[in-house]
């Protein structure tokens, strides 16, 4: 039987990337179909809270602790921040990157990590430095392999990938969700571990994950 649209309304947004754009518009509760625009706002996805989305989907999807999930998300939002610190010369390079220029890039994890001083952050700060490895050991800037790069740098690694491939770049378009998911699970094994790229696919296709929306 077709809805009649007669149950209470929800305000829900749609994001628009190539008008970087989000709909502001009215949902029936009982189907989820837009009755209604509200309104338009400019909006550009941030890679830095996506990168904390997806780390936090991983950690529920793996069954991590909410205490464990937390520090995960505090070592997303600072294991990006030293990009700050690159020159926009390299952030915002159309061609390739020279020697020196890669030489800087690859410097990030120990950048990132030295902006965590307290004791207590010593955990998140030693899988900021490990979130560049790779389970074939050709990572940086240690060269570990499999189960001696942390759990939770290997969650990291992908949540940041993911968020990368799905932002706006100098050099390249964006993907989507599809595609980016399609790589992840190609380079599952050698980039990055394999059942943290399981949990990430599998978490980010349940209606509650808001994924789709935000990479969409």
């Amino acid at each position: 039987m077709a809805c009649d649209h007669s149950a209470w309304y929800s305000g829900a947004t749609r994001y628009m990337r190539e008008a970087a754009q989000l709909r502001l518009v009215l949902v029936c509760d009982a189907c989820g179909a837009e009755r209604a625009q509200l309104g338009r706002v400019y909006y550009r996805l941030q890679p830095r809270c996506l990168v904390v989305h997806v780390a936090e989907l991983i950690g529920r999807g793996l069954g991590l602790s909410e205490e464990l999930i937390a520090r995960i998300r505090l070592g997303a939002m600072v294991c990006i921040a030293a990009r700050d610190q690159l020159s926009l010369e390299i952030l915002n390079k159309k061609g390739p990157l020279t020697r020196q220029e890669w030489s800087e890039v690859r410097r990030q994890p120990e950048l990132a990590a030295a902006l965590l001083s307290s004791v207590t952050l010593d955990d998140i700060r030693e899988w900021i430095l490990c979130y560049r490895e790779r389970p074939d050991g050709r990572g940086y800037p240690r060269g570990l392999t499999g189960k001696q790069i942390p759990l939770e740098a290997r969650i990291l690694a992908v949540a940041d990938a993911y968020a990368a491939m799905v932002s706006d770049r100098p050099h390249r378009a964006p993907r989507d969700h599809e595609d980016a998911c399609l790589e992840l699970v190609r380079c599952a094994g050698t980039q990055f571990d394999t059942a943290v790229v399981q949990a990430f696919v599998t978490a980010s296709l349940r209606p509650n994950s808001q994924l789709l929306n935000m990479a969409a």
